[in-house]
C-alpha cells in the first residue's frame, strides 16, 4: 500500500508544561495526516505522531502511526488538531484515539 503524509503542526513541551523536565530537555511533537493512495473506498485517512526528545546534544525519536481511520478528512483534522492542543504523545495515541471514538 502507497502511503503519503503531510504536515498538520506541531507541538513543544517544555519545563512550562511539567516539572519533571528540565530547561536544558524540550520535547518536540509534529503530527502528519496520512493518505491511503491506493484505498478508494472508506478509511483512508489516518495519522503519524512523531516525538523527538532533546537532552543536550542527543536525540531520541519515537513514531505512531494509525492508518485507515476515517474516510472524512476532515475527521482527521479535528483529531490532529485535538491531538496536537493537548500535545498527545506517540505512546498514548491509541488510547486517545479510543477514547475520542467512544464518546461519538
Amino acid at each position: 500500500m502507497e502511503y503519503k503524509k503531510r504536515f498538520f503542526g506541531r507541538a513543544v513541551i517544555d519545563s512550562s508544561d511539567y516539572d519533571e523536565i528540565t530547561e536544558a530537555k524540550r520535547i518536540e511533537l509534529e503530527y502528519y495526516q496520512t493518505h491511503n493512495v491506493a484505498q478508494k473506498k472508506e478509511k483512508k485517512y489516518g495519522i503519524e505522531v512523531v516525538k523527538k526528545d532533546k537532552e543536550s546534544d542527543e536525540f531520541n525519536i519515537e513514531s505512531k502511526i494509525v492508518n485507515n481511520i476515517s474516510d472524512e478528512e476532515k475527521e482527521i483534522k479535528r483529531l490532529l488538531e485535538i491531538l496536537m492542543l493537548n500535545k498527545v504523545t506517540p505512546v498514548s495515541v491509541d488510547d486517545i484515539i479510543s477514547d475520542i471514538s467512544v464518546l461519538e
